[in-house]
């Protein structure tokens, strides 16, 4: 190849390439479409749906048990035919020690010495009144032992197959403050145990156990008070309410205090048969923090607000049409104000199911 073509070839080859520079150049300083401009706004039609919102937690039952009853006794627990939950009256046997019958009598005052004749004081008066009560006793309960109350006690001791000597002793009585009352006994009272008198024995059973939900310093904004529960035992479900907020600043834990939902016991005429008496029960439970609710489901991402802070969603003509957030959850809200099958606009980024 002669030098003039070899020079004209090169002149050629720079121009194509200077050519293709420049055309790269003028591509790459022309800002890239906007896809989601092209195709429209997102949209999303509004559908019947629901929202609700529950939290799993652990509900502990127990009955608060409070000591009401001391034995005065010294021996050998030989019976006890009272049960743990059995509700007592006054003159039933409690438990019997050297095969001495215990019996449960209202009184404020211990059973702190034996009576017999003579002898003047409140606890006097207590037995007069457990004697009244069984029928062997129509005198005047004023504390003073004499002969007629003597004789009662006989009448008494007769009834319980012990010795008929009109003396009372202390270990024959456990006084306790009210009558009729359900019972359980301290780990001390068991066949066969010794005691030697002044155990706390004899303790009363409330009406119905606490339900209770210990929370966490975390979790105490999770659960707002009077929510509703679902407390789930092994035949179906009871319907609670949180009535009560307690703090135990030692703990730093805030246990929340469960009722039924009709204002009685969480577990309703079955408390006996499903919380132990002796020891922790412990239930499943949902709280619902935010209650099932239908209507026009949105996201919440459609909603806006306007200068007053009044929600608003748009339509695909721009119309903002104010609607009533009802509840809302994980990103979903039930409106008022729009009719399912209204078609909203949603901010890019968003699926849409219209």
């Amino acid at each position: 190849m002669s030098r003039l073509v070899k020079v004209i070839v090169a002149v050629v080859l720079a121009g194509v390439v200077g050519g293709v520079g420049f055309w790269a150049g003028r591509v790459a300083l022309v800002p890239p479409s906007n896809p989601l401009a092209e195709v429209g706004p997102l949209t999303y039609t509004v559908a019947d749906g629901q929202v609700g919102k529950s939290l799993s937690f652990v509900v502990q039952a127990t009955w608060e048990l409070s000591p009401v009853g001391r034995n005065g006794g010294a021996g050998v627990v030989t019976s006890m035919p009272v049960g743990i939950g059995d509700v007592v009256s006054a003159g039933d046997v409690l438990y019997s020690v050297d095969l001495r019958p215990v019996v449960v009598a209202e009184g404020v005052v211990p059973a702190f010495r034996d009576l017999s004749v003579g002898m003047v004081g409140p606890d006097v008066a207590q037995v007069q009144g457990l004697l009244t009560s069984l029928g062997f006793f129509d005198g005047d309960e004023r504390g003073v032992f004499d002969a007629v109350t003597a004789a009662a006690v006989k009448g008494w001791q007769e009834s319980l197959g012990v010795e008929a000597d009109g003396v009372v002793r202390a270990g024959d009585v456990v006084f306790v403050p009210e009558l009729p009352v359900r019972v359980a006994f301290s780990d001390v009272l068991a066949v066969g145990a010794r005691v030697s008198g002044g155990e706390q024995v004899v303790l009363a059973v409330p009406a119905d156990p606490m339900f209770v939900i210990p929370l966490s310093v975390e979790q105490r904004s999770l659960v707002p008070l009077s929510a509703q529960v679902k407390v789930t035992f092994a035949e179906g479900v009871w319907d609670a309410v949180v009535v009560e907020a307690t703090e135990s600043p030692l703990m730093n834990q805030l246990s929340l205090v469960l009722r039924g939902a009709d204002g009685g016991p969480v577990c309703g005429d079955v408390c006996a048969r499903w919380v132990s008496l002796t020891s922790r029960t412990d239930f499943r439970a949902q709280v619902v923090v935010i209650p099932d609710t239908t209507g026009p489901v949105v996201p919440v991402s459609a909603i806006g607000t306007d200068a007053a802070n009044r929600p608003f969603v748009t339509l695909t003509d721009g119309t903002q049409v104010p609607v009533t957030v009802v509840a809302s959850s994980q990103g979903t809200a039930v409106v008022d104000g729009i009719d399912v099958g209204t078609v909203v606009v949603l901010p890019y980024g968003e699926v849409g199911s219209g």
